[in-house]
């Protein structure tokens, strides 16, 4: 694939040591390579990558950043009722929904973009929640911020934030 020359590569997953250092190889050598990871959020795709056996300062050099995403199911515009202590709606159930409450799904995002601290950090072997807090310092916001701005426009429940975001 290399050898064509690309401007742009999408690596479908990344699911062994092989191919993330295809992925790694390719950036290395200008190249923008796109790919999918299973992992609870941003920041812990880094420890999946280095539990693959990728070296930190190779992802230190070859990341631009990485964006996790979840899907929430979205409240139906029908049914749903402002709960009584405010500030967001509940779930209630219509025919429109077949009685679930949800119709419909979005997602919530969040980007962690590898900076000049990050790189270094990253190099150093940090741990998560010492990537986590210095990204938040610097802007990042987590899956669960950005659910929260779909809970204040009504268009899902806190619990479903809660849910798809408790093991992240």
């Amino acid at each position: 694939i290399l050898r064509q020359d690309p401007d742009v590569i999408m690596i479908g997953e990344i699911r062994d040591l092989e191919t993330a250092q295809i992925a790694v190889q390719a950036s290395l050598t200008g190249h923008l390579v796109l790919a999918t990871l299973h992992t609870n959020d941003s920041v812990s795709a880094l420890t999946r990558l280095t539990d693959m056996g990728v070296e930190p300062f190779l992802l230190a050099s070859s990341l631009l950043g990485v964006l996790a995403q979840r899907l929430v199911r979205r409240l139906c515009q029908e049914c749903k009722r402002p709960a009584p202590e405010g500030g967001h709606f509940l779930p209630v159930g219509c025919p429109a929904c077949n009685h679930t409450g949800y119709r419909g799904r979005t997602g919530i995002h969040e980007l962690y973009v590898i900076d000049d601290e990050q790189r270094r950090l990253i190099h150093e072997g940090a741990g998560e929640q010492q990537l986590r807090v210095a990204a938040q310092r610097t802007g990042m916001k987590l899956m669960r911020e950005d659910g929260e701005r779909w809970v204040r426009d009504g268009q899902t429940a806190p619990e479903e934030i809660i849910r798809v975001t408790r093991d992240g």
